[in-house]
């Protein structure tokens, strides 16, 4: 895994790496004997070298799926000025380039801003499981996924690295509950999660519309939010308003008053001396309810059915 900062001893590769536009220019002027690629810290494990961007492959495993082109080419003119800033992690493959793990953005930067080469830490990983691991935690640990492709990441952590929902918070520096709510964005109907992959919904609108017990007012208050562009405070107020309608209802519909309790049981117990067995009234409104008659063998039940038809 890739640190924040190299160690010490990588002498004018900091300029590369925390270096202004002079730093940058020193990153496409690499001696030739170093065949294009330039290693600034033979020693670590970590080694950080200078590869010719033509042979740095897309990295399989890259949660995010879009990339906006007006960030891209605001990074771009960045790079021009100040260089870069912290360098992308690769692999290296058999046939002699690297695969990308982590840094896809500032990989397409770098190549809008005309660079040759960029700087890059190149991490021993063979087997393809590390490999998802380490690229997937790398990447979820940036702050420009959005929290659908969070939760996409975890869930392929999940399935394809066997982790559990500890071990991923505790890679990712997050709290348990903080994973699993994440997850839980994956039960979304697929309108709301296109919406939050879009940036319509925040994270926090979602949460407010994952309190709802369905998928129709889960797509009602969705459509609320994107129509009226109400915030997540509003969101959460609805979501509080319509959980206290429910309730209230039900609580209607099941409170029983003492009155009411003598009159089932004065029911319950003609009916018993009728059909000489057991019989329970549950009423869930003042005209709506079931009657459970109980029986308790064939005979019974022949019996039961013989006094119903009378």
């Amino acid at each position: 895994m890739s640190k924040d900062k190299p160690k010490g001893g990588l002498g004018k590769g900091l300029d590369v790496l925390f270096g202004g536009s002079e730093a940058a220019e020193q990153s496409n002027n690499i001696p030739e004997f170093h065949k294009n690629i330039t290693e600034l810290n033979p020693k670590s494990d970590e080694q950080i070298l200078f590869i010719e961007l033509d042979l740095i492959k897309a990295n399989p495993y890259q949660p995010r799926k879009e990339f906006d082109n007006s960030e891209l080419n605001d990074l771009a003119e960045s790079i021009k000025q100040k260089g870069i800033i912290q360098a992308i992690t690769v692999r290296k493959i058999d046939d002699g380039s690297y695969e990308l793990i982590s840094g896809e953005r500032r990989l397409r930067a770098s190549k809008l801003a005309g660079l040759e080469k960029i700087p890059a830490f190149v991490l021993d990983v063979s087997s393809k499981e590390d490999l998802l691991e380490i690229a997937l935690i790398e990447n979820i640990q940036r702050s420009d996924l959005n929290s659908l492709e969070v939760a996409e990441g975890y869930k392929r952590l999940i399935d394809e690295c066997s982790l559990k929902q500890e071990e991923i918070a505790a890679k990712v520096g997050k709290s348990r509950s903080a994973v699993a709510n994440t997850l839980r964005l994956l039960t979304l109907p697929e309108e709301i999660k296109l919406s939050i992959k879009r940036g319509e919904i925040s994270e926090g609108h979602a949460r407010s519309i994952l309190a709802m017990d369905n998928d129709v007012d889960k797509l009602l208050l969705w459509k609320r939010i994107t129509s009226e562009s109400l915030s997540v405070r509003k969101a959460e107020e609805l979501t509080k308003k319509k959980k206290n309608k429910q309730d209230k209802r039900e609580k209607k519909i099941y409170e029983i008053t003492d009155q009411n309790k003598a009159a089932i049981k004065f029911l319950e117990e003609k009916f018993m001396e009728h059909f000489g067995t057991r019989v329970r009234l549950s009423p869930s409104s003042p005209t709506t309810g079931s009657i459970v008659i109980e029986y308790y063998t064939a005979e019974d039940l022949e019996r039961i059915i013989d006094l119903c038809k009378k």
